[in-house]
């Protein structure tokens, strides 16, 4: 395939041929491109699963699109070449729609694999990078690529829009596959290495076409070198691997990267309107437009900030396993109910610590262990109120603030030790445990240390009259 197209581009170039062949050879390179480049990526997702076969599956329609477009134009061209049909401009689009999809799903799987303090940024904010820099990159050339946009030849007007849709789309999923793939790895690598080199060869010759009409000139034939061979550059991507290399470099550069763009826009509308005295309206609406999306893109950002902010605070005061609160968080909650001396109020604490839980380790696996912790942890915490703290001290002891203290302590305690006690299923196997349990009753005139010993010592009086006991003590 790959000889054919060089073959192809090489008649169309070589000026063997008559200027109608060469380009007839030229499309029909093109077409068969891109066919041939649907089918290997049809194949090749055949055989996979998952995202790794949906995003080939988005490519196929996207390079499907393509060809059908550009067998479309070619007929035309050859019955008519003032024509330019609709509907190939639709699916002339397809391209860029369905391989920003896929580039989405290739992706999809990879963002969020990240070391325990790096953050990704989101792929909202990528992908309105990716707007920002080419939003920019338009309104810097919009006096040299819209000039036929004030003329009266509307016809010409209309097909510049056209083209120029073409080449913007591109252009922005270039540079989004771009960022995409340094937010994620830090290197442009496979196969999203080889989707943003085949790109380049569409957004060449998009572009050489755009000039070409702008100036009112005739394409050079070079133009179609792009479209034949860029969907055999595509074509690499389908069989690519990707290979995982999460200790890259850190990601900050990426946070000012639109704002280069962005300051350019803004020095150069600046300039013109102060060297001219009237703005060009294109380029204030352009500026605009842009400064918008730099705005949404600050909303979007703060939000990711916040959300990692209060999930870090979370990770902080909650233990990972099981969810419960921690030490310090206990004892910070225990040190202000106990100093509220103009709310005074009966408080009690509960210690908990199971059983014999070192066998269930022993027997059936740390593993298990974890699942049994997790599971009794949540059957506790139905048993407490809102206003109650659970906290995990270590191991497999635990706290119960209560807040206010339970008119009952013995029934409250008898349904802490049934939570505990309550059979849990692992891995097929059925395993119990039991749990001592230490209560007291808490005064204003008491330290959060203080009381923690003694809940400590009421459990482990519990323990020595005998396991899955409680001893409350005043």
């Amino acid at each position: 395939m790959t000889i054919a197209s060089l073959v192809a581009v090489v008649l169309a170039l070589s000026g063997a041929l008559d200027a109608a062949t060469s380009q007839l050879v030229a499309d029909l390179g093109s077409v068969s491109a891109a066919l041939l480049a649907a089918a290997t990526f049809a194949w090749t997702g055949w055989r996979q699963r998952g995202d790794e076969r949906r995003w080939r599956w988005w490519m196929v329609v996207a390079l499907a699109s393509f060809a059908a477009a550009h067998g479309s134009w070619t007929w035309y061209r050859s019955i008519d070449p003032m024509h330019f049909p609709n509907a190939a401009n639709a699916l002339y689009l397809g391209l860029p729609l369905c391989s920003f999809l896929a580039l989405i799903v290739l992706t999809r799987e990879d963002h969020g694999v990240f070391g325990e303090h790096d953050v990704a940024p989101s792929r909202v904010v990528v992908v309105l990078d990716g707007l920002i820099i080419a939003g920019s990159v338009l309104a810097l050339s919009w006096k040299i690529a819209f000039s036929l946009v004030t003329e009266e030849d509307t016809t010409r007007a209309s097909r510049l829009l056209v083209e120029a849709s073409y080449t913007l789309a591109h252009l922005v999923l270039i540079i989004i596959a771009v960022l995409l793939s340094f937010a994620l790895y830090g290197t442009l690598r496979s196969p999203l290495g080889w989707l943003v080199v085949g790109l380049l060869g569409i957004e060449f010759s998009d572009a050489v076409w755009l000039y070409a009409l702008a100036h009112d000139t005739t394409a050079p034939l070079a133009v179609d070198a792009g479209y034949v061979v860029a969907p055999v550059l595509l074509l690499f991507a389908a069989p690519a691997r990707r290979r995982r290399q999460w200790h890259i470099a850190s990601r900050t550069p990426l946070l000012f990267v639109p704002y280069v763009p962005f300051a350019a826009v803004l020095g150069w509308t600046l300039y013109t309107t102060v060297a001219t005295g009237d703005p060009h309206v294109g380029e204030v609406y352009a500026l605009v437009g842009v400064a918008l999306l730099v705005a949404v893109r600050q909303l979007l950002t703060l939000q990711q900030l916040h959300a990692a902010r209060r999930q870090l605070s979370h990770q902080a005061s909650h233990d990972p396993l099981t969810g419960a609160t921690t030490r310090n968080v206990l004892l910070l909650h225990l040190g202000r109910a106990l100093s509220q001396d103009h709310h005074p109020r009966r408080l009690g604490l509960l210690y908990a610590d199971l059983d014999d839980f070192k066998e269930v380790n022993d027997a059936l696996g740390h593993e298990a262990g974890d699942t049994v912790l997790r599971t009794v942890v949540d059957r506790v915490r139905s048993c407490i109120r809102r206003t109650d703290t659970l906290a995990r001290m270590g191991g497999d002891e635990f706290v119960i603030l209560l807040d206010p203290a339970p008119d009952d302590p013995h029934a409250f305690g008898r349904r802490v030790q049934q939570a505990f006690s309550q059979p849990v299923h692992v891995n097929g196997s059925s395993c119990a445990v039991s749990a001592s349990l230490g209560y007291v009753e808490l005064g204003n005139n008491a330290s959060p240390e203080e009381a923690v010993a003694r809940a400590d010592d009421a459990m482990y009086q519990a323990k020595a009259a005998g396991r899955s006991g409680i001893r409350i003590n005043p």
